[in-house]
């Protein structure tokens, strides 16, 4: 697969799968910033305080005990834990410096990984609404299998805290190639889209009240910007 430069995220790359002229606004052009909702400052907390247990043992804050439980079973595991843990990589699979911005090109934040010999088990935290898409799941085993060559098989999967369920995918090292596929065309429409100057709107429910990007034609808030 010929991939070009493009730093890139999954959130990066889901925004612009959402609406290529969000992406162009807000990362390109940094014309808007997206709103710091309650809902996004909850998830934060969620996200510190989970991650504050798991590697110091600190208590769970008022409002969050609710996932004691869950806290517990994880913090069972075995291996080398890493929490937060911001990995990055090069246009050549290379392992790089999360702020070598001269050649990180794709960078994610695994919330919980241990490390066992030959396996590895990710989880990302959930906040907010159950969704099936698992693209993400399938990022963090190729961000752990570039980043420990001793590993063979990662586990990885989402907690949904607020219905109390989970979505667990598992990836082998030999899953590698049909992985990246499932990013290629993106990352290309992306690329053709930078190398273009060519931002089309694509609109959605969320054009009326989420969107950051008054100016846009097909914003709700635009009347009273």
């Amino acid at each position: 697969m010929v991939v070009k430069p493009i730093s890139w995220s999954f959130s990066a790359l889901e925004q612009f799968r959402n609406c290529p002229k969000q992406y162009q606004e807000v990362r390109v052009l940094k014309n808007f910033k997206e709103e710091y909702t309650d809902e996004r400052k909850w998830g934060d907390r969620v996200h510190k305080s989970l991650a504050d247990y798991l590697s110091k043992g600190v208590p769970l804050p008022e409002g969050m005990t609710v996932w004691q439980e869950i806290a517990d079973q994880f913090r069972s595991l075995k291996g080398t834990l890493y929490v937060e843990n911001q990995f990055a990589i090069d246009a050549q699979f290379r392992p790089c410096g999360w702020k070598d911005w001269n050649n990180a090109w794709l960078r994610g934040i695994v919330d919980a990984l241990w490390v066992d010999g030959t396996v590895a088990k990710a989880i990302d935290w959930k906040t907010g609404k159950k969704k099936p898409n698992s693209d993400q799941l399938a990022l963090f085993a190729l961000l752990v299998f570039f980043h420990f060559p001793e590993v063979q098989t990662v586990r990885t999967m989402f907690v949904w805290l607020k219905v109390a369920d989970r979505t667990r995918e598992d990836y082998t090292r030999d899953q590698i190639p049909a992985l990246w596929a499932l990013f290629a065309n993106d990352l290309q429409r992306l690329s053709n889209a930078m190398e273009t100057d060519t931002w089309i709107p694509r609109t959605s429910g969320l054009c009326s009240n989420w969107c950051p990007v008054v100016t846009c034609q097909y914003n709700g808030k635009r009347r009273n910007w």
